[in-house]
């Protein structure tokens, strides 16, 4: 069985490798091998722009060899998590185990799980504690781990805060240096680098948060295309990286502040370069729509022959001439996130739009004759009542007979999803709604939309109840994940009660325990978020990049290097 098992690993990456073009394979003579792992399958691992970029940060790097690993959950037919169906490499098919230095991109918590059987299934230890000199160095970066590293804290040697470029040179010196050192004096010296964080040492006041000043001195693009991913045979693109807007939940406008956009010019290097291995572009960001020449860089890049797809939308700026370039480019669904249902809880939650923006967005979708319309809200917002949900179905309702008028048969979805609060936001010292509750209002809106043509769809209650002890729980985390038997909801829960993780506050109380990591915005910041929330006042989006400013913290007030956007009006580019 154990033979097997290897065998069908080894043959099933042979297998990927052979679908991919652009994967970096090397001699490992003189070279520090280094597992990049993707704590999930392959195909969604693929889909994930950060993983692409540090593997092509890494390989740009003569002395490394950086392969790729995922973790598939083991075959049905296969009983409980095997040793033997440890993962294996891509590019070269090794396991895990060895390579002196394993490193994981994290940016999902539900898949905390996937972390700690993946090591189990390396036959690595899974708790640092209990490994020793000739163990693999176990290292983690990601979304997840900048907002709370504590939950796998017992996991990890040490952990990556921030954005990967400042910090990735001095993180390989050091690691090569020290490759094949006592794993004491390997913790010593990472400890001394700005921007991690090694638990074994403690935080000290809190391990700074390291970002990049100057976005243009960088790129983040896709190195290798495949069939086998949601974006199949596309090329990605950073556009834009963080969020100004300032939504109360939201991670990716707090901790991946300030907003920053790459010159046009860049981007369209970056396009024409794309552009000759697929036609298939996507523009990614968390605030990509923000951009101030989004419109023009789809406009010119559908002039060069791509096919464009921009990862969001934003319902406010919906410009025609981008559904136009997005139409001719493939897209068939247009997503919005207007958040909230009634203007009231989207003024709570600082999202600056009002019923006429998502109306008029919902008719240019419909007038653009786009197959599908997502918009996504939450539920379960602080201080939300039966009312607000209410006007989220009337809202629907007016969305779905606006998009009817025209006549050319575009679906409506409203996805639905409960607030999880988040470490490093606004909400992150709340209490989550009861799951009777969030049932409750998930049942007005089916009541309401019955019959009505509009897909509802809805995350589970008891799922986002585990996605917030994963987000804001300590160390025990682990450690309830080593007691489980299986990742279905009834193990989670079970685990959690057992380890003391399933209170009204997943950590107990008391400071978070994400406070081990400083965003470099202030506790003051959060006060004041919290008190326009109950008030029902907004918070002005950044200011841009070459002002800066000191409102936050993150900025302290220093210019912020930039770049001058030459814009040529949109009719001049569109009209050739």
């Amino acid at each position: 069985m154990a033979q097997r098992s290897i065998a069908r690993n080894v043959a099933e990456a042979r297998r990927r490798l052979a679908g991919e073009t652009g994967a970096v394979r090397k001699d490992w003579g003189g070279r520090l091998p280094i597992a990049l792992v993707y704590p999930n399958s392959y195909y969604l691992g693929m889909s994930n722009l950060g993983l692409q970029t540090i593997y092509g940060l890494l390989n740009q790097r003569q002395d490394i060899v950086c392969e790729r690993a995922f973790y598939d959950p083991p075959h049905k037919s296969e009983r409980g998590d095997d040793p033997a169906l440890g993962p294996v490499t891509i590019e070269s098919q090794r396991p895990l185990a060895d390579f002196p230095l394993v490193a994981y991109t994290l940016t999902y918590e539900i898949d905390y799980y996937h972390v700690v059987r993946s090591l189990q299934s390396a036959q690595i230890e899974p708790l640092s504690i209990n490994r020793d000199d000739g163990d693999p160095l176990i290292i983690a970066g990601g979304a997840a781990v900048i907002t709370n590293p504590l939950p796998l804290a017992d996991c990890f040697d040490a952990f990556v805060i921030g954005e990967a470029e400042p910090i990735l040179q001095d993180l390989v010196d050091t690691l090569d240096e020290y490759a094949y050192s006592p794993r004491a004096e390997q913790l010593d010296a990472l400890a001394g680098i700005p921007g991690v964080f090694v638990p074994a040492l403690g935080a000290g006041n809190g391990v700074e948060r390291q970002w990049v000043r100057d976005i243009s001195t960088t790129e983040a693009m896709s190195l290798v295309l495949t069939d086998e991913t949601e974006f199949n045979q596309m090329t990605l693109i950073e556009a834009a990286r963080g969020c100004g807007r300032g939504c109360r939940f939201c991670i990716a406008g707090y901790v991946f502040r300030p907003p920053r956009y790459r010159p046009l010019e860049s981007l369209l290097n970056q396009v024409e370069a794309g552009l000759e291995r697929s036609d298939r572009v996507g523009l990614l960001g968390a605030a990509v729509a923000d951009h101030p020449q989004l419109a023009e860089l789809a406009v010119e890049a559908d002039r060069m022959g791509g096919r464009v797809s921009v990862s969001s939308l934003r319902v406010d700026n919906l410009a025609p001439e981008l559904l136009d370039v997005l139409s001719r480019g493939g897209t068939r669904t247009v997503t919005l996130a207007p958040e909230a249902g009634s203007e009231r809880m989207r003024q709570r939650i600082n999202k600056a739009v009002s019923e006429e923006h998502i109306v008029n967005a919902a008719d240019k979708v419909g007038a653009a004759a786009m197959n599908r319309l997502k918009l996504y809200f939450m539920i379960g917002l602080p201080d939300e009542e039966d009312e607000d949900v209410e006007e989220m179905a009337k809202l629907g309702l007016a969305v779905k007979e606006r998009l009817d008028a025209h006549g050319h048969g575009t679906e409506l979805v409203m996805s639905v999803g409960p607030l999880v609060p988040k470490p490093a936001t606004a909400y992150q010292e709340l209490i989550q709604s009861e799951p009777g509750l969030v049932k409750h209002r998930q049942r007005i809106l089916q009541t309401a939309f019955r019959k009505s043509g509009i897909r509802l769809r809805g995350d589970s209650p008891t799922w986002a109840r585990i996605d917030d002890i994963c987000s804001r729980s300590d160390q025990r985390l682990a450690h309830a994940i080593l007691e489980m038997e299986s990742p279905s909801a009834r193990e989670w829960m079970r685990a959690a009660n057992l380890w003391g993780l399933d209170g009204a506050l997943p950590w107990g109380g008391g400071p978070g325990p994400w406070s081990a990591v400083e965003t470099g915005i202030t506790a003051r910041f959060f006060e004041r978020e919290l008190s326009k929330h109950k008030r029902e006042k907004a918070t002005i989006a950044c200011p841009p990049p070459e002002i800066g400013c000191n409102m936050c913290g993150v900025c302290g007030g220093n210019e912020i290097p930039s770049y001058s956007p030459n814009i040529v009006p949109l009719e001049a580019v569109a009209g050739g």
